[in-house]
């Protein structure tokens, strides 16, 4: 069996059994960022996981493996602050969240089947930052608000506040804890300082002797087995009161910068022992706080931990959950299905099907590829400066990526490392450079370097907007025009289009034998199937604004007429003013609708007469007769962003890479019988 057939294979195997139900299986890469924990109090094993975009994931192997169950929730910039499990059910959850933006507020959120499922339980509008359960009090709730306390005595159905409104001093709340043995008894912490009351929330009073002024409380611990015995952690550092927060004494040991302590937990078999999950690792004492030490490195970012028989479980930024069992000695990842990375850019191998390169934001490792369709992820080289990465392309023979500010990089598999490659012919270096001339005042991007000569040409350092691959060639768009190498990459010389030879060139399409070229201007649309000889020119209807990219696939009509003409291919353009499509090689245009909103599209994959389209508002559609009609796909993608969508042809799978859960994937049917030959979204295009 060949490599290829394997690499077909394996990934048939992971997409076929959800080919029937057009189930979208999750690929990777694990890992990511995770805001809250909780363990199931009746089942130790069972754990529950929050995110930044209002996503819940469950374990019921004490972390080894997760789940994704939903969002509490609607909107994906909700923070999942605290998840709260019912002492008395288990399958009763309460989860508080925040919203990013700020005007949303947040709320508190329900299920009654252990997470899978959550429904609004009160507190909508407000920013919710904190939220606990009475042990002691059964359906007591109390939760921190950035505009006040409030609780529940009924389990969330209604809520009372607790704090006048407006109050000074008395908002920005960030932690709550309750006295185990006694409810009335409340703890918070502001952004300010710590209050108690001691009469259910009715009076309250400031209890930060002790404390420096201005510390945000970012956690609260009330010993079990000692109630005046009580943790504080803060900017300034981690208190303890041995009196009620009637006076708090610094705890030393935890250095100065390690001191935005996220969580404090005390082990549930062993009260002296503490841990302080905090921004420079996680930290513990086994003597109520006298002496303290640093169980993991310091670069991790911990922002949740729990701990259950034999295993400590922690949740970080960007490492995802790590494990350990052997008291913190050591930490292993455990990050099987939990995906939550956010991908901005993706290319697919065409002469490999399962290799996938992704560019991810705020990971340990931003260029991950996968050689086994999902299956495991690995990092990709040195020396590509991700802040400047405009795209990503799988160019044949290898990996290539445009920069913000200019040029190309291609990937060299026999160093490991990227390098810049790419010069423009002299002819075309001096068409350049004469083009900046002739603009008096604009900052020159493509400076010859000193002492080189045009006669050798010189490095593109154009920033390019698109590639293209065909057998015959190797496209380019740039500002100043459309570039052509016939030496994959290493050289690149000015194509003219027409009578405009520097028409500044937004994207380009090619067919795999290079015949037909369809080219995306600030000035329309220019076609050529002659390899470039002879263009003709395209306009949208005046309604659909400036065109921003065209894609293009023969897919036969099987509503046309046997006296139609044949050969005419189905073209699709994305506009300032939403998605059109032409059925008659770009002579008329109509707007899509049909089931696809009117609003923006930010990708779209075609594969035959599958079109996938991912809107900039969020969701997928999916058309599977060359966009006539169209479907939202539904299930854990129907809410989510989508920043690439693309296809591998070759294997009939869509690929969406999501904003905050990595990459899933889908094996779909084909609506037609005869393949697509010219796919203006071929594997090779990455975006």
């Amino acid at each position: 069996m060949s490599s290829r057939t394997k690499l077909a294979l394996i990934i048939f195997l992971l997409i076929a059994p959800l080919a029937g139900a057009q189930e979208w299986k999750p690929m990777g890469p694990p890992g990511g960022d995770v805001r809250s924990l909780a363990v199931d109090p009746t089942n130790s094993k069972h754990l529950l996981l929050g995110t930044s975009d209002g996503h819940i994931f469950s374990s019921t192997d004490s972390g080894e493996h997760w789940t994704l169950f939903g969002r509490a929730g609607t909107r994906l910039d909700s923070v999942i602050t605290s998840i709260v499990f019912d002492p008395r059910d288990s399958k009763s959850v309460w989860a508080s969240a925040w919203t990013q933006d700020s005007a949303e507020g947040g709320g508190v959120y329900q299920s009654d089947d252990g997470g899978q499922t959550w429904k609004s339980a009160g507190l909508g509008g407000h920013a919710v930052r904190a939220l606990t359960a009475a042990v002691s009090q059964p359906g007591l709730l109390v939760a921190g608000a950035v505009d006040g306390m409030f609780h529940s005595l009924d389990a969330g159905r209604t809520w009372q506040r607790l704090t006048p409104e407006q109050h000074e001093e008395l908002r920005n709340f960030d932690s709550v804890a309750l006295d185990p043995g006694d409810a009335q008894i409340i703890y918070a912490g502001t952004y300010h300082l710590p209050w108690k009351s001691t009469d259910g929330g009715a009076h309250w009073k400031p209890v930060h002797e002790g404390m420096i002024d201005d510390s945000d409380v970012m956690s609260i611990l009330v010993d079990r087995s000692h109630p005046r015995r009580v943790y504080a952690s803060a900017c300034s550092g981690i208190y303890l009161s041995e009196d009620g927060a009637s006076l708090w004494r610094k705890i030393q040991g935890i250095p100065y910068s390690a001191r935005r302590t996220q969580v404090i937990l005390q082990d549930p078999e062993k009260s002296a022992t503490v841990y302080a999950a905090t921004t420079e690792g996680l930290w513990i004492t086994a003597n109520a706080g006298t002496m303290w030490r640093r169980l993991t490195p310091a670069d991790w970012v911990i922002n949740a931990v729990v701990v259950l028989p034999g295993r400590i479980v922690i949740g970080t930024e960007k490492l995802g959950i790590l494990l350990s069992d052997d008291g913190g000695a050591h930490f292993r990842a455990a990050n099987d299905g939990f995906y939550h990375r956010e991908i901005v850019a993706l290319a697919l191998d065409r002469e490999k099907p399962g290799r996938v390169l992704a560019v991810l934001t705020n990971a340990p490792e931003p260029l991950l590829i996968t050689e086994d369709g999902g299956a495991t992820w690995s990092g990709l080289g040195p020396g590509l400066k991700m802040q400047g990465l405009r795209r990503i392309y799988a160019a044949p023979g290898g990996w290539w990526a445009a920069m913000e500010h200019g040029g190309l990089m291609r990937y060299d598999s026999s160093k490991r490392m990227w390098t810049q490659v790419g010069r423009l012919t002299p002819a075309t270096a001096a068409t350049f450079a004469s083009l900046v001339e002739r603009k008096p005042g604009q900052k020159n991007v493509s400076p010859r370097p000193a002492g080189s000569s045009l006669n050798s040409g010189r490095l593109l350092n154009e920033p390019v907007n698109d590639m293209g691959f065909a057998n015959a060639g190797w496209f380019a768009a740039t500002d100043h025009g459309l570039l052509r190498s016939e030496d994959r990459g290493e050289s690149w010389t000015l194509m003219p289009l027409g009578p405009l030879p520097t028409l500044p060139v937004r994207s380009v399409r090619v067919s795999p034998d290079g015949e037909s070229l369809w080219i995306v201007s600030l000035r329309g649309m220019v076609f050529s199937h002659d390899a470039g000889k002879t263009w003709n020119w395209h306009d949208l209807p005046d309604s659909a604004g400036s065109a921003l990219w065209l894609d293009s696939a023969h897919v036969p009509d099987a509503n046309a007429s046997a006296s139609s003409k044949s050969g005419e291919e189905t073209l699709v353009a994305s506009a300032e003013n939403g998605l059109y499509i032409s059925r008659d090689s770009g002579a008329k245009w109509n707007r899509v609708g049909s089931g696809l909103p009117q609003v923006p599209i930010q990708d779209l994959a075609i594969a035959g007469a599958t079109f996938l389209a991912s809107m900039k508002s969020g969701g997928l559609y999916l058309s599977r007769d060359a966009g006539r009609s169209w479907t939202r796909v539904s299930g854990a993608l129907a809410e989510g962003f989508f920043p690439v969508v693309t296809t591998e042809e070759q294997a009939s799978i869509l690929f969406a890479a999501s904003a905050t859960e990595g990459l899933y994937a889908v094996r779909f049917a084909s609506s037609v019988a005869s393949p697509v030959t010219a796919n203006g979204k071929s594997p090779q295009d990455d975006h």
